[in-house]
């Protein structure tokens, strides 16, 4: 046999032991819809046997209800190698769940009247191929992609040239709003613009400027977030081929990513969304409605959120995922109910593709949240 031959098939042969590998691990996963969650304790006790499945260095969780913080726990070790345990307080990088926090400085604009959904974002500088006029709501339902409003497709890039339309729209830095709009009126003391965001702006342009436009403390940021974890390989939900490494965290802030938090400020920003802090109620209910294309065909987001059915409840929720970090928020507006769930690593969105399915409640730790709510004993 040649070497090019036989080296063909040493590869093949190894994607089919992976591939068994992975079979075998999902075959002996519990069915997470079925298992018994009645109460807290039962959901900390899912949660770290999650954690371990996944070989997640550390997570942390919160759960509010109608306007108070209920619940919150850390589990694992916010850094490994110091052996320094996850703390209810730590942040963590948000990733894509920084998406409903930039919509809503977007929609916040629109209650004020200084923004139209329907206005093309060529106006604030955007250029985007394709000779169709996107507006500003394609870009916060991730609809401009096609025939613009009737296609989903999940685009972090798109949904990130919102950043533009903030600055022009308020002439201030990105992170100046979050700061102004959304962090202090909160008091949101653990949550903050990415402090590893350096980027310069142009003199003639707001730009992303950095961490420091927020006015915020940078080094008591940094003392509060957890050191990010990578496996060495990855394949599907498995992580092959030794031990978890840290791995830097980005160093950007935009619409679509770099917000840091804890679970319980996540929590906050999402019960005042709820209460009608920082939006009308109008405003809030297009956000939580899904997208209907002119067909009548239903898509799986609203504006900012990904918006499902379960069980005849409206579902609102997000996740987010770097390769050092993911997370993942469930609501139930009806209840005033939200679930935060925060790690160090990729693993609670890894091989999930949760954004091109449109479907967050994929996520192992969502069946725990939605498995709990169900069977809650009454407290």
């Amino acid at each position: 046999m040649t070497r090019p031959r036989l080296l063909s098939l040493c590869g093949l042969i190894i994607v089919a032991v992976i591939s068994l590998l992975v079979l075998l691990r999902r075959a002996k996963e519990p069915d997470l819809d079925q298992v018994q969650v009645t109460t807290v304790a039962d959901l900390e006790r899912q949660l770290e046997s999650l954690r371990e499945r996944l070989g997640i260095p550390g997570l942390s969780a919160a759960i509010g209800e109608r306007g108070h913080v209920i619940w919150a726990r850390g589990f694992g070790w916010a850094d490994v190698e110091r052996r320094q345990l996850v703390q209810p307080d730590n942040m963590f990088h948000l990733a894509s769940l920084t998406k409903p926090y930039a919509a809503t400085l977007v929609l916040q604009l629109v209650d004020e009247g200084k923004l139209n959904l329907d206005g093309p974002v060529s106006d604030f500088g955007i250029q985007i191929s394709g000779g169709q006029t996107i507006r500003v709501w394609h870009l916060l339902s991730h609809t401009s992609s096609g025939q613009p409003g009737t296609t989903f497709r999940y685009d972090g890039a798109a949904f990130g040239r919102l950043t533009a339309v903030v600055e022009r729209t308020t002439g201030r830095p990105f992170a100046s709003e979050l700061a102004d709009r959304i962090i202090r009126p909160l008091h949101l003391h653990q949550t903050a613009p990415n402090p590893r965001d350096v980027t310069e702006a142009p003199p003639d342009d707001p730009g992303r400027l950095t961490f420091d436009s927020s006015g915020l403390d940078r080094a008591l940021v940094e003392r509060g977030l957890v050191t990010g974890y990578a496996p060495r390989w990855t394949f599907g939900p498995m992580a092959l081929f030794g031990p978890m490494r840290p791995r830097e965290h980005p160093t950007y802030l935009f619409a679509s990513a770099g917000l840091v938090a804890s679970p319980s400020d996540v929590t906050r920003f999402s019960m005042a969304l709820d209460e009608g802090r920082l939006l009308t109620e109008a405003t809030l209910q297009r956000a939580y409605t899904a997208v209907r294309t002119p067909s009548g065909e239903l898509l799986p987001y609203g504006l900012g959120w990904f918006v499902q059915q379960h069980r005849g409840l409206t579902i609102v929720g997000h996740f987010g995922q770097f390769s050092e970090s993911s997370s993942l928020i469930v609501k139930i507006p009806s209840r005033q109910l939200t679930f935060v769930v925060l790690a160090n690593s990729d693993g609670l969105s890894r091989g999930l593709r949760l954004g091109d399915h449109g479907n967050v409640l994929l996520s192992p730790s969502a069946k725990l949240f939605l498995n709990w709510f169900s069977n809650r004993q009454p407290s």
